[in-house]
């Protein structure tokens, strides 16, 4: 309740009525770094920073290329990096006709971005959706993905989180489109941490401000029906013809994507590694930031890293349940 009061700028968007309009959001969240470009009708916010060998960072749902800030200060130092609002989030916002905004559209806008940027080849990191986006992307597109990088990504079959459930009844989906209690917000953001007390207010502050941006609560609403109906449909992937060595890094205590899918991705993508987080949740690369992006830039330098045997840790993970 406190986070959630102290993200609210008045008493109406405490009650999660009122937006922030979009230049109120720009001035809190943009900086030097920042540019736009109009792709697909959409003004997509993203920065760059840092010179060498491209790497791509793309974002969860209901995220914004905000949770990457220590990743992109640690690999600026040796990298290009190039953030961005995902289309539906952040600054970038959804498309004027809501029935436009699904997988296609976000894996298509995401496409074209890397062409108008010229970027031949990259190194591409994703979490959760961006996750999903970035491997669809690298199997459509594999002379393209020097090395890939998901963090607990989505795509297969599995129980979604008790919000997704919530949004999407019907009845409460048409009610969501015009009302986000930040209250709900706060909590859904405690609920994607392995550990709460990791979260930086600045961090609640964010996700509670972009969740009351113009749009946003349509884009979130028809996110989390994409990912309800993807969650129940057992079809074939095309990450098997990703080529690009590939790392999975993985929270422990997930609550969003349980670690146990790892193990689907590794059947799809027979030489990807696997490291696990034990207390990290849904966005390690947030939540335990100096840990994760010590390995990224390991796996992008090409240098080895100690990785996850996911038999050794479900086993391990049993046994401190039974004690």
């Amino acid at each position: 309740m406190t986070a959630a009061m102290k993200a609210s700028p008045s008493l109406t968007n405490a009650m999660g009525i009122a937006s922030i309009p979009l230049d109120e959001l720009k001035k809190k969240y943009t900086d030097e770094r920042s540019q736009f470009i109009e792709i697909n009708g959409l003004n997509i916010h993203y920065r760059v920073e840092g010179d060498g060998e491209p790497v791509v960072l793309v974002h969860g749902i209901v995220s914004s290329l905000q949770t990457w800030d220590d990743w992109a200060t640690e690999l600026r130092k040796s990298y290009k990096v190039i953030s961005l609002d995902v289309p539906g989030y952040g600054l970038t916002g959804g498309p004027e006709n809501e029935d436009d905004f699904n997988e296609e559209f976000l894996i298509n806008t995401f496409a074209k971005f890397i062409d108008v940027l010229e970027l031949d080849r990259i190194n591409l990191a994703g979490n959760s959706l961006g996750g999903y986006i970035s491997a669809q992307y690298a199997s459509q597109y594999p002379n393209r993905v020097k090395k890939l990088i998901l963090l607990d990504p989505v795509a297969y079959p599995q129980k979604t989180p008790w919000v997704m459930d919530f949004a999407t009844l019907p009845g409460i989906k048409q009610m969501g489109k015009l009302v986000a209690p930040p209250l709900l917000v706060t909590a859904n953001v405690e609920d994607t941490y392995g550990d709460p007390d990791r979260i930086q207010e600045q961090h609640m502050a964010r996700y509670v401000h972009m969740s009351q941006r113009p749009g946003a609560k349509t884009a979130y609403i028809k996110t989390f029906e994409m990912l309800k109906a993807r969650s129940t449909q057992e079809v074939p992937m095309p990450f098997h013809s990703i080529t690009a060595p590939t790392l999975l890094m993985w929270g422990g205590r997930d609550a969003w994507v349980p670690v146990e899918l790892s193990q689907r991705w590794q059947e799809d993508i027979a030489h990807a590694l696997l490291k696990v987080y034990p207390t990290a949740g849904h966005m390690p690369m947030e939540e335990i930031p100096e840990i994760t992006v010590k390995d990224a830039m390991a796996f992008l330098n090409g240098d080895s890293i100690e990785t996850t045997d996911y038999a050794a840790f479900a086993n391990s993970k049993a046994a401190d349940h039974l004690n």
